[in-house]
């Protein structure tokens, strides 16, 4: 009796397991929409950037022309937000952005935290064709983004004709394939050990 006790205990906790990993996996990607720039200049920063998100880590993603050279975020009460590395190249960016507002954002945008990558008289370690830069925003929670509670400002420049600014765009999370596979193993595991104990 113990050991059919602890073998159905062992699979209804690895279907627990397998359920919570897949939800702890889930991570939303999106795009930007463009606020301020020629056509030309919107078209390709929104064609050519993207974002993740974790729900703590803020990713952001170039494979086109330009560089992001700001970062703003407008972030609710008891979130703080900071720069934690770049893949690909040297991305660097420092607290307290010039200018210290999205340029041309839109009016319900506030930049509660601002981050610069082209220090007066030095090198840009903006983000490039590539290259990602990850901001990791604490005091907030996978649906930030969803509610409103967080949106994300970027100013492209070397683009068409000048810059561009674009925020974030709040879009249901979208489960990757992989979290689907594993979310539907948790629950088979689950049938399969109601399934036998009701057998019984």
């Amino acid at each position: 009796m113990k050991t059919q006790f602890a073998g159905r205990f062992r699979k209804t906790a690895l279907g627990m397991v397998l359920a919570g990993a897949a939800l702890a996996a889930q991570a939303e990607t999106g795009s930007f929409t463009c606020v301020a720039g020629s056509f030309a200049d919107c078209s390709l920063a929104t064609s050519t950037l993207s974002w993740s998100w974790d729900g703590l880590n803020f990713t952001v993603s170039n494979a086109g022309d330009g560089y992001v050279s700001e970062v703003y975020f407008d972030l609710s009460g008891g979130m703080a937000a900071s720069f934690v590395g770049g893949t690909g190249g040297d991305v660097a960016f420092y607290a307290g952005a010039t200018p210290s507002a999205l340029p041309n954002g839109p009016v319900t945008f506030t930049a509660d935290a601002s981050f610069d990558s082209d220090a007066p008289g030095g090198p840009n370690f903006g983000i490039d064709i590539g290259e990602t830069g990850t901001f990791q925003i604490t005091g907030a929670s996978l649906d930030s983004i969803d509610i409103g509670s967080l949106t994300a400002g970027m100013h492209v420049r070397s683009l068409v004709e000048s810059s561009a600014s674009v925020v974030t765009l709040g879009v249901p999370a979208v489960p990757e394939p992989e979290t689907y596979a594993l979310m539907l193993a948790g629950l088979g595991a689950m049938v399969f050990v109601a399934r036998r104990r009701n057998a019984r």
